[in-house]
């Protein structure tokens, strides 16, 4: 430009402002015109996200271009498709409608920067209204009968061999109401030791275990924290320690080899079964437990929010509910009793 200037070729006053001085805007440099192409070309732009989140989009938005047409019109999308596609299937709970929304709004909104639609139409969708549910946390009674199954079980067949012991499993309805791990975190946290360095670790002399970004995982929130444990979640700990396979670095593991989610989950399932629990009763609610705890504690909601590795305390405010006797007890601080 400058070249062209010194020449007398380019006119910076005037020269690329067409838009401006004659009121059209310039095409955008990608055809995103219809749904398969838009939809090709926004998982292409989010290829960088996490395998989970990538399956997720693509799996809702072949469901939407399915439904609506892949040569169907960017241009031509109004907030009534969207609402005629999600009631096409009856048996969609409410809370998968609003999923299913949010994800294509990313969609809309990704066309609306690239130029090829006026404004995110989903927000003129109608959807039924969230209605707010607590997190149903593992109760102490819960865990009690979880264990019990567990423990009949090894005792009735493990000694001589006739099924399967889970010890990992054992362990952690033992221990993660007292530390909140995600399931993925879990499967992931090793012993700290000389070989183990920095990473997703437990470290027994200084009651902390580290859950951190590594090669192999990475944090839902994409960053770290450090835990301080309790003496009793220590003392679980000193004892799975001494029981740890040779060359296995794992704190969960099957047989010293690394834990699958799915073997972990389906156990799960098979005791809480045995036990007769609600079926909301998941591994996940060993996480609530603890948060539960924790506010019921009086803990301030930044600190649970940093323990629980929340994107922020919004997420953490679901748990305050836990605590109507500390919010009693603030209101009589500031006001009088």
């Amino acid at each position: 430009m400058e070249d062209r200037y010194a020449t007398g070729d380019y006119d910076p006053w005037s020269d690329g402002r067409e838009h401006e001085l004659f009121g059209w805007e310039p095409e955008p440099s990608r055809n995103l015109s219809t749904l398969s192409a838009a939809q090709e070309a926004f998982l292409e732009d989010r290829s960088h996200l996490r395998p989970e989140t990538i399956r997720t989009y693509e799996e809702v938005l072949r469901l939407f271009v399915g439904f609506l047409g892949k040569t169907t019109s960017v241009a031509s999308l109004k907030a009534s498709d969207i609402e005629a596609w999600i009631s096409s299937t009856d048996d969609l709970a409410d809370a998968t409608k609003r999923k299913y929304v949010k994800h294509v709004g990313y969609l809309v909104r990704y066309l609306v920067e690239e130029g090829w639609m006026e404004e995110d139409i989903t927000k003129e969708v109608d959807l039924p209204k969230a209605i707010e549910q607590p997190p149903r946390a593992l109760t102490e009674k819960h865990q009690r009968e979880l264990i019990q199954v567990i423990q009949a079980h090894h005792q009735s067949g493990a000694r001589d061999g006739r099924c399967n012991t889970y010890p990992e499993l054992l362990l952690l309805v033992r221990l993660n109401p007292l530390m909140g791990l995600r399931a993925k975190e879990l499967i992931h946290l090793r012993w700290k030791d000389r070989t183990s360095g920095s990473g997703m670790t437990v470290d027994l002399e200084a009651k902390t275990a580290h859950i951190t970004n590594t090669e192999e995982f990475t944090t839902k929130p994409g960053r770290g924290r450090t835990l301080p444990l309790p003496d009793r979640a220590v003392r679980f700990l000193e004892q799975a320690s001494k029981h740890r396979v040779e060359g296995c670095p794992y704190v969960y593991h099957t047989g010293g080899e690394k834990l699958k989610y799915s073997a972990l989950s389906h156990a799960f399932c098979r005791f809480r079964k045995s036990a007769s629990l609600p079926e909301w009763v998941q591994i996940h609610s060993t996480r609530h437990a603890y948060a539960t705890r924790l506010a019921r504690a009086g803990t301030p909601i930044n600190v649970i929010s940093r323990f629980m590795g929340h994107s922020s305390t919004a997420v953490t405010e679901q748990y305050m509910h836990a605590s109507p006797k500390q919010g009693h007890r603030h209101v009589n601080d500031a006001f009088g009793s």
